[in-house]
């Protein structure tokens, strides 16, 4: 007998990956509700009487192929022309260490991003007086390389030169079209062996054709996926502290990359993964008509 489905019926379907329940310090750095992840997605089978909407959602860990520098540089001088000479000297410099670890001057661009005034004061009688001590010139150094290990390189090159602020790295996906393929495919299998299942437990007869209903294709760069905490315990107090010029010692902040929560997806793939990886994730409904 062909079952009657109705469209107040709602099936939904979580699959909850089993986990070691060791945690470590990061558990500092979470807050209800938080520790799960950055996204949680649930698969859901959508019923009426005439068709039903099978839904999949599918993960892959991608490894950069091309990655994006950016180190800030700064100087001052009492002139802006002293200041631009100098810079312009310490880039120089800078890269042609780069090109010792083969890195191309195609693969390097300076853009200037800040020029200003520096100010100060002259102390006369009791007054204070500003004048214009200098000028502060800020400029990047964006770098596109392929091996993430000469990020390490790179930054002890740079501290040669003076240049300790690394503002951020991009790592890039070239091939982000055989991404979204795999992942469509997988999605694809994944509703076909549901659709399956639910035909084989309702005895429901389907239309031989069906139709894309909705997606949702999506990632998260590394830069989005790295958290922090500071791991410590404080004393109990028991004196009144506010009797006193209290000097705390420094705490230190721990970073740590932190991927997505894998939690209500029906497949990920290559889900284990040391290096910070580019995470997609494709959310995949398709639509099948019943056959009265």
């Amino acid at each position: 007998m062909q079952a009657r489905l109705y469209l107040s019926t709602l099936l939904t379907i979580i699959s909850f990956p089993l986990w070691a329940q060791q945690s470590g310090n990061a558990v500092y750095g979470q807050t209800s509700g938080q520790g799960a992840g950055k996204l949680q997605t649930v698969s859901k089978l959508y019923l009426s009487d005439s068709s039903f909407i099978i839904q999949a959602s599918v993960a892959i860990n991608v490894i950069a192929d091309t990655y994006v520098a950016v180190f800030g540089v700064a100087e001052e001088s009492s002139t802006l022309s002293e200041c631009n000479t100098d810079i312009d000297k310490r880039i120089q410099s800078f890269i042609s260490d780069l090109a010792v670890l083969g890195i191309s001057k195609t693969d390097i661009y300076v853009d200037m991003t800040t020029q200003n005034k520096i100010y100060d004061y002259k102390i006369k009688g009791d007054i204070a007086e500003q004048y214009i001590k200098g000028f502060e010139l800020k400029k990047n150094v964006i770098v596109k390389f392929t091996n993430i290990k000469d990020l390490e390189k790179m930054v002890i090159a740079g501290s040669s030169q003076g240049i300790y602020d690394l503002v951020k790295v991009d790592y890039l996906v070239s091939d982000v079209s055989s991404v979204y393929k795999k992942l469509f495919l997988s999605a694809v299998e994944v509703i076909n062996g549901k659709k399956d299942m639910y035909v084989g437990a309702t005895g429901a007869k389907l239309e031989p054709a069906s139709q894309i209903y909705a997606e949702d294709f999506y990632c998260f760069a590394p830069s989005q996926l790295y958290k922090s905490y500071k791991a410590y315990e404080t004393s109990n107090a028991y004196e009144d502290y506010d009797l006193y010029r209290v000097a705390d010692m420094r705490k230190s902040t721990t970073y740590y990359y932190e991927r997505m929560n894998y939690s209500g997806f029906d497949k990920v793939i290559n889900p284990v993964v040391t290096e910070p990886a580019v995470e997609y994730a494709l959310t995949l409904q398709i639509r099948f008509n019943i056959n009265f």
